[in-house]
């Protein structure tokens, strides 16, 4: 019996749900700004529009328990920092190397301020995961305004519900955001920065090489696993992204078994959005069998015609297995503290000798 502990306690995190003070309404504001954003593109007939403009919905995630003020220019900034993580990564689409190249700048600055600022979770996830997005569009320079345009409507559409749900429910909370320093061996977070958007260019060349259609699912496991504290919380984070997916594919394959319209696939996509909420502070693993169908159905909703449904879901689990071993190995290097303090140090020399040079 003693020799079987270790393995139980070892794979426990699997299933383990862990407690939260998260209030259930939050995951219906979450919900009904993504439900809103997609009911809308429905109504006037373009739900491409709406699975666009529900990107910049997104923002209502980083919804925080600072006092309403202190709140609202939290959620403000986070709004902007989506738009133009979206934006740049569209405006370089035209071309893979400059792709590339802007999406790895974008991951750094992603990564770099969320660190300075101190943002808490989900930190620069979203911020990467829609420069990942934009990456993958069809560039055409003159829809530019009009994709930028729909994912800060969706923004401004959580900003707005996010105030009215301030003042009308979440009205009484008082803590603040953490405050905004370095901590004192400041060229880390540089080091860090760089070791994610280096390997965030790395996920858009993967899937360039490979041909794959929708190249920022890669991306998108990638940075989800290296959310993790620490390394062993990385590789729980790698294991829980592939084996939720693989049963969240089963789950999604009943789901299209029945051919639903695009309203009913928004009602569900609503439905996935709350529950995800519920779950992704319990149990990440939970979560992501939600998730998989969610952005299946996210892009089945906005498109003007049905995908291969077979062919959707087997590409979408060879990204995610790719993907969470990009962040597996990213996740190895961020949390090693050897290669660290090299690369500290060398970032550290280089800065003196320009400074000598300039004098």
């Amino acid at each position: 019996m003693k020799a079987d502990h270790p393995i139980h306690h070892r794979f426990q995190y699997l299933i383990e749900m862990k407690k939260t003070e998260r209030k259930w309404h939050f995951p219906v504001l979450a919900a009904l700004c993504i439900g809103s954003c997609l009911l809308i593109g429905w109504l006037l007939g373009k739900p491409h529009y709406g699975s666009q403009s529900s990107i910049g919905a997104l923002t209502i995630l980083y919804f925080t328990s600072a006092p309403i003020a202190q709140r609202m220019v939290h959620l403000a900034v986070c709004a902007f920092g989506m738009v133009f993580s979206f934006s740049v990564s569209l405006f370089f689409s035209f071309n893979f190397y400059f792709a590339t190249l802007s999406f790895g700048l974008v991951s750094f600055l992603a990564h770099f301020i969320t660190s300075y600022f101190k943002i808490p979770p989900p930190g620069n996830f979203f911020f990467i995961m829609a420069a990942a997005m934009a990456s993958n569009f069809h560039f055409d320079l003159e829809m530019i305004p009009t994709r930028v345009g729909l994912v800060a409507m969706g923004a401004t559409l959580s900003c707005t519900l996010a105030f009215l749900y301030s003042i009308l429910v979440a009205r009484t909370a008082v803590a603040s955001l953490p405050r905004r320093h370095f901590k004192k061996r400041r060229y880390t977070k540089i080091v860090e920065s760089l070791i994610i958007g280096f390997f965030m260019m790395l996920t858009l060349a993967v899937g360039h090489i490979l041909q794959f259609q929708n190249t920022y699912w890669i991306s998108i496991a990638a940075v989800a696993v290296i959310q993790g504290r620490n390394f062993e919380h990385v590789r729980q984070r790698n294991v829980h992204r592939i084996l939720g997916t693989f049963i969240g594919l089963g789950l999604t394959w009943l789901f299209l078994l029945f051919l639903p319209e695009k309203i009913e696939m928004i009602i569900m996509i609503t439905l996935l959005q709350f529950v995800i909420e519920m779950l992704i502070v319990r149990n990440y693993g939970f979560a992501v069998i939600f998730i998989t169908p969610l952005t299946i159905l996210l892009a089945e909703a906005g498109a003007d015609i049905h995908h291969n449904v077979t062919e959707l879901m087997e590409a979408r689990l060879l990204d995610t297995v790719i993907g969470s071993l990009i962040g597996l190995a990213t996740g190895f290097f961020l949390h090693h503290q050897q290669v660290i303090n090299n690369l500290e140090k060398n970032i550290r020399y280089s800065y003196f000798q320009y400074k000598k040079l300039k004098k």
